[in-house]
């Protein structure tokens, strides 16, 4: 199962990540993420490079966030928080340009986003897999 969310709710966070007062969710425009899962898939941890823009005021951000599901407890923690001064088009190309070094093992489109499934293999109780997601 990937988690490729087209949006990060901000209550769903440990830690505020947008300053804007209105902030409800974010916008997922990148995400690069390597993930174990449980054989029974009740277990999956995972961590993310992202990038994402505020739904209210707009601004970007890139931050790593980590997710842990064992059962019906989830957690997502936020770390490296970094504003985006560049531009729009500016980020754009540089998602492109980052999502296109990627070699996929197979690719999962849909009108909305692209998936690239980068690395997956078998692991001691589980699998583990590596992937890369891009919005259109």
């Amino acid at each position: 199962m990937l988690y490729t969310p087209k949006y990060i709710l901000a209550a769903e966070l440990d830690k505020k990540v947008c300053q804007c007062s209105e902030c409800k969710k974010f916008r997922v425009l990148y995400n690069h993420s390597e993930m174990t899962e449980s054989k029974d898939e009740d277990i999956c941890d995972s961590t993310s490079d992202v990038i994402a823009v505020c739904s209210k005021c707009g601004r970007m951000y890139r931050f790593d966030m980590g997710y842990k599901k064992n059962g019906t407890d989830q957690k997502r923690t936020v770390s490296k928080v970094r504003e985006i001064s560049e531009t729009n088009s500016q980020v754009r190309e540089h998602i492109k340009r980052n999502y296109g070094s990627y070699e996929s093992l197979f690719t999962i489109r849909s009108e909305d986003f692209v998936t690239k499934i980068v690395d997956e293999k078998e692991v001691k109780d589980g699998k583990y897999t590596e992937y890369v997601y891009m919005e259109k």
